[in-house]
Parts: structure tokens; C-alpha cells; sequence
């Protein structure tokens, strides 16, 4: 089976060419199938006739709209590959992703085409460039399943970005893992708050589109507009990050009991760990509603914590479908159920590989991946997410999980959001700091560790906590750690 994207499209617009693809939940626009198969092989042909070539890198930095669906499209019928930039970032970082990807095309919709102008050999073209161009017939369609379908660069969120491979094969299989797993249908309207520059846009968005389901473009979030989506288009799945969720739980009763009304039937988070007090608020507020967690990134679908089964603190779930995860020592041994070590995975979903490094970033160990997260598998298979390698707290020989003490922390009453980091201490070697959001005034340091004292056992009580009135993230609502450490420098000098 054939299963490239211009492929899988072209199968949908045949069975139901009138059903709805895509809203854009801002602007109220919808294109059905039929209009996406024959839009995206308009724009292939402008592409053509600009240069693009199959085995082509193609970057984009355009507003999340209906028009990078389509442009997702026409650059996989060419044979060529996309690679997104982050409209957020400044022009320096899109020329270093630009070179670093090998793009020889970018497109831009309302940027400052000045920005590209010191890549070299890069053709600029704004979209309504190609939105000029018009063709009577279907882009020819001889494109592998094992051609080069994308390159997304990683958020970053301990390091530096790296750029991560998609065939339309290993595409294919990450959204495959997600359909199957959650259980979504041709019937579903799924509402989609991700931006269209990260694999959670890109992805969730194909994998509606993959089953002949609607998807709805919800960017930039905005909580109520989401509330209003939900009800509006009928939503009855949405994707999110905990921090999204968060924005939803502190509405008003009012409109977050309208989003109780709605036709959504299940919420499924992913991205950054659902803490137990978000999940526990979440079933006070929506009864009714499951809620998974998808365990997944950029490189692979991991595992999905189902609504019905175990809410254990730090318990991602099993392997999705089409997934096997072992967990590895530090000699690559397998670890005995209950004992930490290096979450790995293979499978449908794994990505092909990253671009420019020959040694993976030692990320590949024979058919296995990982992403250097530290986790364990208790004997029923499921799996537990200690927190990222690089996020492990060491003081005093001790491993420390930085997720631990902020899922005990967050339960207080006055504490919003919280990040744990390890800051340099001449004893201990690390010394666990927090970095807390209040909720309100009067909170101080001596509160937090009084309260940790009563929930955690003393090595994983904070040394020092600062207050901020918020947490670096990245668009995606991941807390960048990495940030969090370099602000705290200060704090272990004093």
C-alpha cells in the first residue's frame, strides 16, 4: 500500500470529496477534501514551476491557516520535504535552520522577506505568489512511502535543536499509532490548539486527515475561543498540553460548564506530564469527560495512559499501538520491573533518523530509540516517567526526580505552576531548587518547604525557592528546564 501523503489525500477526496478537512476555528474558512486534493495540486505546480525538485528541502514560515495544510500537501506530491520554521523566533535562527536543513525553497506569508535575504542560494517566495498559479490537472503522484516527507527540529528543551526526520512510511506510522490508540474515526471533529510549525500541528492534524476525519485549526490558543469552538464546529476530541488545560480550568464556571455541554467526548493530553492535581481538577470539573495522556515527541509515539485505567503519580500508560518499550541501565542491559533506567522504543511510529549526524545523537541503539528520558515498567507493563535524564536531580548520589516534587507541590492550595531544577552546590553537588507561580500574594519560601516537609521525604525538600509570575516555555507549554537552570545560576552563587 501506497501511503504518502498526496497518496492518502487523493483516496479520501475520491470516497467523500465533500466532507469537511479542515475549519480554521479563528477565521471560520473550511475546505472540504475534494478543494484540499485539488488547492494542494495548484500550489505543487507553482512550486514546480519556481524550481522545487523531489528530494527538495522546502522551509515555511506562514501563520497557522488552512494554507500550510495545503502547502503540506503540495510539497509531499512534489517529492520534496517541508521543514517548518517558528514564526516566534528571530531571523538569525531561521537562517541557521534554513542552512542547517539544506532548504532551497522557503515560503512566507506576511513576513519580512528581507529576513531570508542572507541565506544563500534560497529562493524567497511569498504565498500569494503561488496562490497566483493555477493548473486543470492533478500533480502526477511517484512518490515513495520511503521518500523524505519532513524535517521538524526539536523544541530544544535541554539542548540544542536537533532536526528530525519523517518519511511518508514513518509519517504514516506515527499518526497510525495516535488513530488507532485513541480511537479516532472518520466521524470525529477533532480541535487542534497546537501551532502548525510543531509535530503536535503537523501531526495531529494529518492524522485526523489520514482517517477522513474534520480537524480544527485552533491558533493561537485562547481558552474561551476554544470553549466556543468546541460547541460551535461540534468538537469531540481535542489535543492539548497541560498548560492549555490549566487556561480551561481557570475560566469561569460558566464557560468552562459550556465546554461540559459540548459534544466533546474525550480529552487527551500530551507534550509535558499531567500532574495529578490538573488531572484530579479535571474530573471535578468535567465528570463526565475522559482524559488520556499521550506519552509521545517529535522521533515516536510512546504510550497512552488511558482514561480507565490506573491515575498513579508519574504512570504514562502501555505501549501505544504498534510500539514495544524496553528500559535499558547505563550498560544496556534490561531493567527489572520497578528499577529506573532509559526509556526506549521501536516500532510504526519511530522517526528515520537526524539530519547531518551520523552518530544519531546516540539516540539509536540497534532498532530502538529514545529520547533520554528516565522512567521504569512495573510488572503489568505499564510505564512510569521519572523525569528527563538531564532533569534528574543528583545531590548527594541521590537521583532525584524533579516531577516528584512538583506533582507534590502543586497540590498546595496558593501554588499555580511550579518548575524543580538542580542548581551547583559545593556539598551536595546539586541542590534541588523551585521556582514557584503563586497564585495569589503572601506565599513564602518558608511556606513551600514547610509544605514539601509534610509530602516529601527531606533529601527531595527545595533548598531554595524564588518566585516568578510565570515559567519559560516553549510555544508548546513545555517548561524549558535548561532556562530555569541558567536563571538559577545567581542563586547558587549567593
Amino acid at each position: 500500500m501506497r501511503v504518502a501523503t498526496g497518496d492518502l489525500l487523493r483516496n479520501w477526496a475520491r470516497i467523500q470529496p465533500q466532507a469537511v478537512a479542515v475549519i480554521d476555528g479563528q477565521s471560520g474558512q473550511s475546505i472540504s477534501y475534494s478543494e484540499l486534493d485539488r488547492q494542494s495540486d495548484r500550489i505543487a505546480w507553482a512550486l514546480y514551476r519556481a524550481g522545487v525538485r523531489p528530494g527538495s528541502v522546502v522551509g515555511y514560515v506562514m501563520r497557522d491557516s488552512i494554507r500550510v495544510v495545503i502547502l503540506l500537501y503540495a510539497v509531499g506530491k512534489l517529492g520534496a520535504a517541508w521543514t517548518p520554521l517558528n514564526p516566534h523566533m528571530r531571523a538569525g535562527d531561521w537562517e541557521r535552520q534554513l542552512l542547517h536543513s539544506g532548504a532551497g525553497t522557503v515560503v512566507a506569508d506576511g513576513t519580512d522577506p528581507m529576513a531570508f535575504v542572507a541565506v544563500q542560494n534560497c529562493r524567497r517566495i511569498a504565498w500569494t505568489d503561488l496562490d497566483l498559479g493555477d493548473s486543470a490537472h492533478p500533480f502526477p503522484l511517484a512518490v515513495s512511502s520511503r521518500d523524505r516527507a519532513g524535517i521538524l527540529y526539536t523544541s530544544g528543551t535541554t539542548g540544542v535543536p536537533k532536526g528530525a526526520w519523517h518519511t511518508h512510511e514513518t509519517l504514516w506510522g506515527w499518526n497510525y499509532s495516535l488513530l488507532a490508540s485513541v480511537g479516532i474515526t472518520r466521524d470525529d471533529r477533532i480541535l487542534n490548539p497546537y501551532p502548525l510549525f510543531h509535530m503536535g500541528g503537523i501531526g495531529f492534524t494529518l492524522a485526523a486527515l489520514q482517517t477522513g476525519a474534520s480537524v480544527v485549526l485552533e491558533t493561537p490558543f485562547d481558552a474561551s475561543h476554544l470553549v466556543c469552538s468546541a460547541r460551535r464546529w461540534g468538537g469531540t476530541l481535542a489535543l492539548m498540553v497541560p498548560t492549555m488545560v490549566q487556561a480551561l480550568l481557570d475560566l469561569s464556571y460558566e464557560e468552562r460548564h459550556g465546554l461540559g455541554e459540548s459534544a466533546l467526548r474525550h480529552v487527551v493530553t500530551t507534550s509535558a506530564p499531567l500532574l495529578s492535581e490538573t488531572r484530579r481538577e479535571m474530573a471535578r470539573a468535567w465528570p463526565l469527560m475522559p482524559v488520556s495522556v499521550l506519552y509521545s515527541a517529535t522521533e515516536a509515539i510512546f504510550s497512552l495512559m488511558r482514561h480507565e485505567e490506573r491515575t498513579a503519580p508519574l504512570c504514562v500508560g502501555r505501549p501505544v499501538f504498534g510500539s514495544e518499550i524496553i528500559v535499558l541501565d547505563d550498560s544496556r542491559r534490561p531493567c527489572p520491573a520497578g528499577v529506573p533506567g532509559t526509556v526506549y522504543v521501536r516500532g510504526l511510529s519511530a522517526f528515520s533518523g537526524y539530519h547531518g549526524a551520523p552518530d544519531q545523537f546516540e539516540a539509536w541503539w540497534d532498532e530502538w530509540i529514545t529520547c533520554f528520558d528516565y522512567g521504569y515498567m512495573d510488572d503489568d507493563g505499564y510505564l512510569y516517567l521519572v523525569d528527563r535524564e538531564k532533569d534528574l536531580i543528583n545531590s548527594g548520589g541521590e537521583k532525584i526526580s524533579s516531577l516528584v516534587i512538583e506533582n507534590a507541590l502543586r497540590t498546595h492550595p496558593n501554588i499555580r505552576e511550579v518548575g524543580v531544577v538542580g542548581i551547583p552546590d559545593r556539598y551536595w553537588g546539586e541542590a534541588i531548587h523551585a521556582v514557584v507561580v503563586p497564585k495569589g500574594p503572601g506565599l513564602t519560601a518558608e511556606d513551600v518547604k514547610a509544605f514539601a516537609r509534610i509530602h516529601l521525604p527531606a533529601y527531595q525538600v527545595p533548598k531554595t525557592v524564588v518566585f516568578q509570575q510565570s515559567l519559560p516555555k516553549t510555544s508548546t507549554g513545555k517548561v524549558l528546564k535548561r532556562e530555569l537552570r541558567e536563571r538559577s545560576q545567581t542563586v547558587a552563587r549567593e
